[in-house]
């Protein structure tokens, strides 16, 4: 599955640089902006995950809860998270698959088409980068474990509450790449007080947790991805289990 999903990411990955050249940009009922790069990728992915059996849960087509309550497993993902910065001509987008099994996920892909990166994980696997394992310099995380992860486009008053509450530097950064920030040990935390769709988090949350940091809702508890509603609850992340933060 974890083969599929990386070839799954790798197809995206290249739709998504095809279509640059041609871009197209439409809005969405809720008037969040969609396009035709995010729209080819989502047909890629879901073209080899098909191979799978498996049903398949995304931010283009969502699956309702009346058609995943019953399901065991199925893939979550996002297709180009990270879209309004991508149409600005950023490179901090991400594609992120999971597959999503027993209310959690069991594997993970976060790519980054522009750099070639891949950032890889199922629950019997270190955390790879590429083809490397993913190493974890301790000096390097602890060096940073001062510095949050703040959204580009969602700052609020709790934010900054927890920021001054903790003494905390800030860095901004888009999309899913937070969890790949955190994943490098360049940043310590990413708090999160607004709810975010479980297809913008499932993949980071395996993948920090497969690398022994932490990602739990504020009341330490593991997020559930196979919920009713497809917001997920405010939560903490951190680079190391080791570092510890007030909410």
């Amino acid at each position: 599955m974890l083969h599929l999903a990386l070839e799954a990411a790798n197809k995206a990955s290249k739709a998504i640089l095809e279509e640059k050249t041609r871009l197209k940009i439409w809005q969405k009922d809720d008037q969040s902006p969609v396009s035709s790069a995010d729209l080819a990728a989502n047909e890629s992915i879901c073209e080899e995950l098909l191979k799978s059996d498996i049903a398949i849960c995304s931010e283009e087509s969502p699956l309702p809860y009346s058609q995943r309550k019953n399901l065991r497993c199925f893939w979550l993902i996002d297709p180009l998270d990270g879209t309004k910065g991508f149409i600005k001509g950023s490179d901090e987008y991400c594609i992120l698959i999971s597959l999503i099994c027993g209310n959690r996920p069991i594997l993970a892909v976060i790519a980054r088409p522009d750099l070639d990166t891949k950032y890889y994980a199922h629950a019997k696997t270190k955390v790879y980068k590429n083809t490397q394992i993913l190493q974890n310099d301790k000096t390097k995380f602890k060096a940073h474990q001062n510095i949050a992860l703040i959204s580009v486009h969602h700052p609020n008053a709790k934010n900054q509450a927890f920021l001054d509450k903790n003494k905390l530097q800030t860095m901004k950064i888009s999309s899913a790449l937070k969890f790949c920030t955190l994943l490098e040990g360049e940043a310590g935390v990413y708090c999160r007080f607004e709810k975010l769709h479980s297809w913008d988090i499932a993949a980071g949350d395996f993948l920090l947790n497969q690398n022994a940091g932490l990602m739990c809702d504020f009341y330490g508890k593991s997020l559930l991805y196979n919920q009713e509603s497809f917001f997920c609850p405010a939560f903490i992340a951190t680079s190391s289990k080791n570092f510890h933060y007030d909410i």
